[in-house]
């Protein structure tokens, strides 16, 4: 398949955050892993018809925190690839701090 880019796509409870990746270099073109310093980010929205399909998912697995990685085509065809109940998050500058608060509140409303 021929991506355009990623998509990290973070889920807090029913809150989803999501951003572009975009490759900078030949190495994360193919795994971003390999080169976060050649990587840029950009939040964006999720298409409905994913978005409740992700929510469906969260609550047939009963998971309140889940990463789900997807590969966009260049036609804007969302294509899912790997769900990380242990997913990170902090790498992601504009989102970071979102994130923490999403799951500081999940937390708090956990232990009245």
């Amino acid at each position: 398949m021929d991506k355009d880019y990623e998509v990290r796509l973070t889920v807090v409870a029913h809150n989803l955050f999501a951003a572009e990746i975009h490759a900078g270099s030949d190495a994360s073109r193919i795994d971003f892993r390999t080169d976060y310093g050649s990587l840029t980010f950009k939040p964006c929205g999720v298409p409905e018809h994913i978005a409740g399909g992700v929510h469906m998912l969260t609550y047939t697995f009963g998971l309140q925190y889940v990463a789900l990685d997807f590969l966009v085509n260049p036609q804007g065809r969302w294509y899912l690839v790997d769900v990380n109940p242990n997913g990170q998050w902090g790498f992601i500058p504009d989102l970071r701090a979102p994130i923490t608060r999403a799951l500081a509140d999940l937390l708090e409303s956990a232990h009245p």
